[in-house]
């Protein structure tokens, strides 16, 4: 079977916690590229031999995944593949409330399945039976006055369920929904938080970014980057730690010197963007998951440009992943992280302007991610990445995963 495209948005809570992931996929390229099929559907074959063979918990780390079900698989029963435990069934507004469809929802509720309604716009009159077996409403807030999401609320309180917003675009709105008693959120504000200026990079940031300003800089030396880190145990430890983990043959690193004589200095230098990343702010589930899509973005650049045969450049497009959304986790301009963090001239150009060599796989990586399929297939097609997409973002968002785990 030909590899499912699958990737994901974060669903939080009240407290901004991550609550789960609303999976988003199609079963081929080849019905993206010609336009075919609704994205949303799923079907069982497509759920145990795509997306089970690529394991949602790469995808998900074991929270909770939401699925799409269209009438069709709602109707099969396609609920009796997924475990309850790690699966809401999201039906689609698309589905009519009439027998079949109310007695399938009767039928996944007693499996013990969350059901969510996504989008509801639908007659609550109509749709009550439906609505009375949902825990969860989704209400699409995108564009929408305040009387319009008071009035949306009001019509479906008198339902004993959980308000979701979704498509939450600013501050504002979430704050709003926050007001009106959603305990669910989701949408590009939390992908894309407003960013406020700083002029500093906080905690021990500044300090990795001097040393891999060090590691490039081919007129330093090594005893220069081992007093940087001297001067900092903590950041010693972390990185021996990180560079122990990945030593070949089993041989310990021994120290800093060490470290940098028999790994080198541009595998040092990536090994210390990872730590970058590991050392950025992680307060909540929001700035959690931003850090885990950065580490997973550079990750899946990287592997992009292995398969693409551009192995010399595969560093460097690791990086540009890495630090495309660092802007908004830091709070800093990308203009003023560049200054600060010193990177070649096709990084740069990647980042700040969209152009150069790494930029087609910046933006390739970043619509996979982000589910636009067409985007994705297109530029894939064009690079001859097309067949390697599913695969290397599983790869990538499990190698995420494992390391965050452990650092």
């Amino acid at each position: 079977m030909s590899d499912v495209f699958v990737a994901r948005q974060p669903i939080f809570d009240r407290e901004r916690r991550l609550a789960g992931y609303e999976l988003l996929h199609r079963p081929t390229y080849a019905a993206v590229a010609a336009g075919d099929g609704d994205s949303s559907e799923m079907t069982g074959s497509i759920m145990v031999n795509g997306l089970l063979g690529i394991g949602f918990r790469q995808l998900t780390g074991g929270v909770r995944a939401w699925v799409n079900f269209g009438r069709e698989s709602l109707l099969r029963r396609d609920f009796d593949l997924l475990d309850p435990h790690h699966y809401v069934i999201e039906l689609l507004e698309s589905v009519a409330c009439d027998d079949e469809t109310v007695e399938a929802c009767r039928e996944l509720r007693a499996r013990g399945f969350t059901l969510a309604l996504d989008d509801f716009v639908a007659d609550v009159q109509q749709y009550g039976p439906i609505v009375r077996q949902a825990q969860i409403v989704k209400l699409s807030v995108l564009g929408e006055a305040e009387a319009q999401i008071r009035a949306s609320v009001a019509r479906l309180a008198e339902f004993p369920i959980q308000l979701l917003a979704e498509k939450v675009e600013d501050k504002a709105t979430y704050g709003l929904c926050r007001s009106l008693g959603f305990s669910l959120f989701q949408g590009n504000y939390f992908s894309r938080p407003e960013t406020v200026s700083r002029k500093d990079l906080p905690g021990q940031l500044p300090a990795i970014a001097r040393l891999m300003n060090l590691t490039l800089d081919a007129d330093s030396r090594d005893n220069d980057i081992e007093r940087e880190f001297r001067a900092d145990p903590g950041l010693s430890v972390k990185l021996l730690k990180i560079v122990n983990s990945a030593a070949a043959g089993g041989n310990g690193i021994e120290s800093i010197h060490h470290a940098i004589r028999l790994v080198g200095r541009l595998p040092l230098y990536r090994w210390l963007a990872l730590l970058f990343a590991s050392a950025a702010p992680r307060g909540d589930g929001v700035s959690q998951e931003l850090v885990l899509a950065a580490m997973e973005r550079g990750r899946f650049c990287e592997l992009l440009a292995e398969r693409s045969g551009r192995h010399g450049s595969s560093g460097s497009l690791f990086l540009t992943g890495l630090l495309s959304n660092f802007d908004t986790i830091l709070g800093v301009p990308m203009p003023v992280l560049m200054q600060q963090v010193r990177v070649s001239a096709d990084v740069e150009a990647a980042l700040l302007s969209g152009s150069g060599p790494h930029a087609p796989y910046l933006a390739l990586a970043t619509n996979y991610a982000g589910g636009e399929w067409e985007e994705a297939v297109e530029q894939g097609s064009r690079m001859g990445l097309v067949d390697h997409l599913a695969s290397s973002y599983a790869e990538a968002s499990a190698w995420a995963r494992d390391l965050m785990a452990h650092h």
